[in-house]
């Protein structure tokens, strides 16, 4: 059965008004927001940055758990990359196979995520918070730290202790009783930082965590990234 955030996404269409491919990924993939918009520049100096963060190399596989369109994967696709994902939306998926036709690109839960193959480095960019809570969020994260060879990373993540600030931020902006609309049903899951140092504690792996930083993005401020890199 259908959740609600996945309706919402297998309604999704490219706006073929949009100047570049990228961007109409950018925008379909949900970034196009009134306060989470970001424009193609601000995106590829963020992907650059998680990039060199994470230091993705021009020869390295990527695998993104909830990949939707394929935002985050086409910049690598272009360069050369081998790329694969899986997202629940079959829609998105479709746009995503139709855009990058050499990317291996599959339907399905966060949870089902292949054993093999395995690659270089595994990422979820604005995803986890779609998650109904952190035990099934541990069990994704486990299960792509076994398919990396090199690292995970998992980007756009809400902060818990920022929760209240980003909710009146959007109640400002849209009015108490839309916001309740517009956002009935769809919640967000928030993460404390420490969580993820706790879950990966017994791993043989190093952990930075940063806040996020994207310039014009309203929800940055209230997001974090963090960077696994296996020892």
């Amino acid at each position: 059965m259908q959740n609600n955030w996945q309706k919402i996404w297998n309604k999704r269409q490219l706006e073929t008004t949009l100047k570049s491919t990228l961007q109409q990924l950018i925008a379909v993939d949900g970034f196009d927001g009134s306060w989470g918009g970001i424009d193609e520049t601000a995106w590829m100096e963020y992907v650059e940055s998680l990039t060199a963060k994470l230091q993705i190399s021009a020869k390295d596989s990527i695998f993104e758990v909830g990949c939707g369109a394929g935002a985050f994967l086409y910049p690598f696709y272009q360069k050369g990359n081998r790329v694969a994902g899986i997202d629940y939306s079959e829609n998105l998926a479709k746009i995503a196979l139709n855009i990058m036709p050499r990317a291996d690109i599959i339907v399905g839960e966060a949870i089902n995520i292949p054993e093999k193959p395995t690659f270089d480095f595994v990422v979820a960019n604005g995803v986890f918070f779609y998650f109904k809570d952190c035990e099934y969020a541990a069990e994704v994260l486990s299960l792509m730290l076994q398919i990396a060879n090199k690292g995970v990373g998992i980007f756009d993540l809400p902060d818990w202790s920022k929760k209240e600030e980003a909710i009146s931020m959007r109640k400002a902006k849209l009015g108490d009783a839309e916001y309740e609309e517009k956002y009935r049903d769809l919640e967000h899951l928030y993460y404390k930082k420490e969580w993820f140092e706790q879950v990966l504690a017994n791993k043989p792996v190093k952990v930075v965590i940063e806040d996020q930083s994207i310039k014009n993005y309203g929800n940055s401020r209230y997001r974090f990234n963090v960077f696994i890199h296996k020892l």
